[in-house]
């Protein structure tokens, strides 16, 4: 029998073994099972102690984005509070809990926090996890809390429990960048995963197809700033540098998964080809000398290949060639019109655009090594520009259901779609970005 441990990503003030009486074997959900169903969590409000200032505000943040946080995952079946049977004042440790009460509504988990303030006067979280089944305590978590920022400790608590439960990271400290249309001008934005806190990084009048680094600290870009498109890389505060450009059309930038090369489309009189550089702009070689367009280079998480949208064929299709540009090979021999590719971190699947018999575009994702095909949408307007989250569990897109382009996000097999609270505007390529480095996880409650 394996005991748990417990985990804490982002700021843990306290994260140890429980004491041995409290400790219950641990549940694990397995993702990939043909078995699996999501785990039913009862979430309680959280409870703020006397002399806690802002605490019942907070706590209702608190509870409000760990459901919301909990349900994304798609791993989890938050129950609906209102089916709840045990009384709002029930304590927080076993043996002040009535499992019965719990077990009563359908719940195998408890997860109860409540705010405390410290020995020096700030405010912390606390969370225990609870086993229903076995009537025992499974975890416990304590984050500090910013009382403006008190999201950050629900998110820290979410990446938490999903390690819990699957050994894998969740995505709840990562950012998403995209273009934001407003007032006729297309600028590069960049928000945390969720939509909140959006700011805009790179204004001007025309930049599109944002790319992240690998260590999130920047981002690859196309601009007509200078005339024509050329590729710009810039900071996260706005400190623009010109990788490639003057002498042709510059487009789709991607960064090789170890940050050292870059992948992009050079048009040079009507010709669009699939060159790389190293990440300083040196080193121009060029991977594609085919008929036809080929574009939208994305990489594959070993960097070994190199996955490619070409119209060698007639039509627009994903390809697939090793990094060095040898063993170009087609992949997609269903649809007509297939772009925008994606390639998942976990290496099995490409996400990209496709156009059905109806001139809609939707999602759909193909196996690496079989060419099979899935749908991710259908009939909800036109879904384009997939973006995966960094462990692959997620992807971010645009839709237009709702009669303008905006970004959501849904699991990796389509399923959990939901859109992403932002300022008005129209939005287009997001970029999910990857998992923040270490040192930026343990200085700050923000990402």
């Amino acid at each position: 029998m394996q005991h748990l441990r417990t985990l804490s990503i982002v700021l843990p003030i306290f994260a140890s073994l429980l004491p041995s009486g409290l400790r219950a074997e641990r549940v694990y959900i397995d993702i990939s099972g043909a078995t699996f169903r999501p785990y039913p969590m009862a979430i309680p409000r959280v409870r703020s102690e006397a002399g806690v200032p802002g605490g019942e505000r907070m706590a209702g943040q608190l509870t409000e984005r760990i459901r919301y946080d909990l349900e994304v995952t798609g791993l989890f079946q938050v129950l609906d509070p209102r089916s709840f049977l045990a009384s709002p004042k029930e304590g927080i440790t076993a043996s002040t809990i009535r499992f019965s009460d719990w077990a009563n509504v359908g719940a195998e988990g408890l997860l109860k926090g409540r705010l405390v303030l410290d020995e020096t006067g700030g405010i912390r979280f606390e969370a225990r996890l609870f086993n229903v089944t076995t009537e025992s305590e499974s975890a416990r978590f304590t984050y500090p809390v910013d009382p403006e920022k008190a999201r950050y400790a629900a998110h820290a608590l979410a990446n938490d429990l999903v390690r819990h439960f699957t050994r894998e990271r969740g995505i709840f400290d990562t950012k998403i960048a995209f273009i934001r249309k407003i007032r006729g001008r297309k600028e590069l934005w960049i928000s945390d995963w969720d939509g909140f806190a959006p700011r805009r990084i790179v204004g001007g009048e025309l930049n599109l197809l944002p790319a992240w680094h690998p260590k999130g600290d920047r981002l690859l870009f196309t601009s007509y700033r200078d005339g024509d498109p050329d590729l710009y890389e810039t900071t996260l505060d706005g400190v623009v540098r010109t990788v490639v450009g003057g002498d042709a059309m510059y487009t789709g930038g991607a960064y090789s998964p170890d940050g050292s090369k870059i992948a992009f489309t050079r048009t040079v009189d009507g010709n669009a080809e699939i060159y790389v550089v190293h990440a300083d702009g040196t080193g121009l070689k060029r991977l594609t000398n085919a008929y036809g367009v080929d574009t939208s280079p994305t990489w594959s998480p070993d960097g070994r290949r190199i996955a490619f949208v070409s119209s060698r064929h007639g039509n627009p299709h994903i390809f697939v060639m090793n990094a060095d540009g040898s063993d170009q090979r087609r992949l997609t021999f269903q649809g007509n019109y297939n772009q925008t590719p994606d390639w998942s971190p976990r290496g099995d699947v490409i996400a990209f655009t496709a156009r059905d018999e109806r001139n809609v575009f939707d999602l759909f994702t193909v196996n690496v090594e079989t060419g099979e095909i899935h749908r991710l949408t259908q009939d909800t307007g036109n879904n384009e520009e997939p973006s995966f989250s960094p462990n692959g569990r997620h992807i971010v897109f645009t839709s237009t259901r709702t009669g303008r382009s905006e970004i959501w996000i849904m699991n990796a097999d389509g399923t959990n779609q939901r859109k992403l609270k932002l300022p008005p505007g129209a939005y287009f390529t997001p970029a999910w970005g990857p998992w923040p480095s270490k040192s930026s996880e343990s200085a700050s409650a923000e990402p």
